[in-house]
């Protein structure tokens, strides 16, 4: 039975999507969105997930919290059979209309419900879910959840934001929330302190820029996994990684899905040298180099998970302590600085915590217009992509 922080949480979340629905990326627009949209799937399936197309081909799949269902209409042009599960009526009936338009094979259903909720016994080859779980009050549970319906030898396709990744989202928010208290105040504010970002956003993902608004700041709960707690949540549930994007164990890449234009291996000279360095030394096995790297890095990786832990699931009822956050910033910069691996990046982590604590001191003693001048100052906080927001692992059990 659900608990009440649970459905609480599934209200609100109901109600900020069906006032601005995150996932319409084509249907409202042209068909050569569409084409465009789908060639983007194709790469994103096929080269970064690698999990070609040929692997739905008449799979029985399952999309947890569907919404439009334009991610899942790609997996049923590839073959898959799908049943698409989404709490949101509006979005669900969008996702009618898009499989009405282009899916002309396959048998699909379209079940209006949460993932609590969500009761049946059947078993899937494939169990999708993108982009959800940060969404509810509890993501390991929802995890269990949609893994129990996951059949020997069937694999699972899941994606959230990363709790380090967004961190700057959530600086953002702090921001946010301090400054309005309305949507349409939330709206003008983000408007007026991150434009850019909303214009990047925007610029690979077509949706209106008050969607964007909701799905990265309105949004209440959006309570980030770090990749320990992924990793430890497929252990639980008898899960193999297959494969993840952006890559994780050397942590080199990190351009989102939707970035343009993709690395091409092919044309990178240097990149290799740290990986044929490895090969080069390589004694008793990968496992002797990851455990020496992970030792040496356990200090700060606790500090890290510490500070982004601070800041994580940050709104409207969130507080925040100046002290402890620059405690937390400042032994995270100290701890970085003892390790000896990637020193160029040791520099710019150092700059921007710097930036990162002047940045909620702005937020916390000036107006509007002084906080966006000061985000104008700034070399690292808030430019380009502003960390990895979206990582994907896809996990197999084992047959």
């Amino acid at each position: 039975m659900k608990s009440e922080k649970i459905k609480q949480v599934e209200q609100a979340t109901l109600k900020t999507f069906q006032e601005e629905i995150p996932s319409i990326y084509f249907s409202d627009k042209s068909e050569n969105e569409f084409r465009e949209y789908s060639a983007n799937a194709l790469y994103t399936y096929r080269d970064l997930f690698k999990f070609p197309p040929k692997m739905f081909a008449d799979a029985n799949l399952i999309d947890f919290g569907a919404g439009t269902g334009e991610n899942t209409i790609s997996l049923a042009l590839w073959g898959a059979n799908c049943t698409l599960v989404e709490m949101n009526e509006k979005a669900l009936a969008i996702a009618r209309q898009v499989f009405e338009r282009y899916a002309h094979t396959g048998k699909h259903s379209f079940i209006h419900s949460s993932i609590f909720d969500y009761e049946s016994p059947v078993k899937y080859d494939i169990v999708h879910c993108r982009g959800v779980l940060s969404h509810t009050a509890d993501k390991e549970g929802a995890f269990k959840k949609i893994a129990g319906f996951l059949q020997p030898g069937g694999f699972l396709i899941f994606g959230d934001p990363n709790k380090a990744g967004g961190f700057q989202n959530m600086l953002q928010r702090y921001a946010v929330y301090r400054r309005a208290d309305s949507w349409d105040e939330m709206v003008r504010v983000c408007e007026r302190l991150f434009k850019e970002d909303i214009d990047r956003s925007q610029s690979f993902v077509n949706r209106t820029r008050r969607s964007i608004i909701f799905d990265r700041w309105v949004i209440q709960s959006q309570d980030d996994p770090s990749v320990e707690e992924v990793i430890g949540w497929l252990s639980a549930n008898d899960l193999k990684l297959y494969s993840s994007y952006p890559p994780f164990m050397l942590p080199l890449l990190g351009d989102s899905v939707h970035h343009r234009p993709k690395v091409d291996a092919a044309k990178t000279k240097g990149m290799a040298s740290i990986a044929e360095t490895i090969w080069l030394l390589q004694k008793d096995g990968d496992q002797e180099n990851v455990q020496a790297i992970d030792g040496d890095h356990m200090k700060y990786a606790e500090k890290l998970s510490s500070l982004a832990s601070y800041v994580a699931n940050f709104n409207s009822t969130s507080s925040l302590d100046v002290t402890r956050f620059n405690e937390l910033a400042d032994a995270t910069a100290a701890s970085f600085k003892e390790l000896s691996i990637f020193e160029p990046l040791k520099i710019r982590l150092s700059e921007f915590i710097d930036e990162a604590k002047r940045f909620v001191r702005v937020v916390e003693t000036s107006n509007l217009d002084e906080i966006r001048a000061y985000i104008g100052t700034c070399k690292h906080l808030f430019k380009g992509a502003c960390g990895v927001r979206h990582v994907d692992f896809i996990a197999y059990k084992k047959g």
